[in-house]
């Protein structure tokens, strides 16, 4: 007889293309996976899965199964949500950061969340690639770019400025004109390049503000950085802020949530928090 825990199952090894990941994220032994699996295909008659021994990929009849199982368990999730929603926070939430965010203020923000909501169990993933929010069962991502879908919901929570910073030493020595040229300013929004500045070979290249800043910091280059990550070494002195030829943007912060009619509360007081956190 299918039974829910059937269900929740066929969803995860359908969302992750894997017996062992599916395993891994339910925290069930392997086999538990393969056999509820196996009982669900039996039951219904038809195979749910190709499988070889690199990957597992629904079939036609499986692909047609998620699109009705997916909404249906969504439907029960958001019920019983509802029904908590009352109550004091509790649970899991899932989230997709990308690699450049600020993971020290991304730390800071989750461990008073934690203080305050001690139910409420926070699952960080870093990545930069664009997840499947639905498919992949993530109740929101951080994003620096505005996504545009139906399928979502994008609330900006954080908007922080560019600056040009530098070692103050450094800022005596050279111009910014022979920085430039000499490839002495980082820049891992890539600035310079969209407004026609790019200079001379970078001596660094990186997209990650944590080691952009942390080079910045070592002497030896100057950078542009969102102004929140540099202030408390601007305020003691460490670096110094310098005019910078070119217009810097500012630099946008979105939460990006499935489009569904209803939204945990741990997930909205999780959002809000961040958006206190990083703006």
């Amino acid at each position: 007889m299918t039974t829910l825990a059937h269900l929740e199952t066929f969803i995860e090894v359908a969302s992750l293309g894997s017996f062992a990941a599916a395993a891994r994220q339910l925290d069930l032994p392997r086999s538990t996976v393969t056999a509820r699996i196996k009982a669900l295909e039996e039951e219904l008659g038809v195979a749910l899965f190709q499988r070889t021994t690199r990957q597992v990929r629904l079939t036609v009849e499986g692909e047609a199964y998620r699109e009705k199982v997916q909404p249906a368990l969504r439907d029960l999730e958001e019920a019983g949500e509802q029904l908590k929603s009352a109550q004091a926070p509790q649970g899991m939430v899932r989230v997709s950061v990308p690699v450049d965010l600020p993971l020290d203020v991304l730390a800071e923000a989750m461990a008073s969340f934690n203080l305050r909501y001690p139910e409420v169990r926070v699952e960080v993933h870093v990545s930069d690639r664009a997840v499947d929010l639905t498919g992949e069962r993530f109740d929101f991502a951080l994003r620096g770019n505005r996504v545009a879908s139906e399928s979502v919901i994008v609330r900006k929570i954080a908007s922080s400025f560019l600056v040009l910073v530098a070692r103050p030493e450094l800022m005596e020595e050279a111009s910014f004109g022979e920085l430039l040229t000499s490839g002495r300013v980082i820049d891992p929004a890539e600035v310079l390049v969209e407004a026609g500045q790019g200079g001379g070979a970078p001596v660094y290249r990186t997209r990650n503000l944590q080691l952009a800043l942390a080079l910045v910091l070592n002497g030896g280059v100057a950078g542009i950085l969102p102004k929140s990550m540099c202030a408390d070494f601007l305020a003691d002195g460490r670096l110094a802020e310098a005019a910078c030829p070119v217009d810097l943007p500012e630099l946008p912060l979105f939460a990006v949530l499935p489009s569904r009619r209803f939204i945990p509360k741990r997930v909205r007081l999780l959002v809000d928090h961040l958006a206190s956190a990083f703006g």
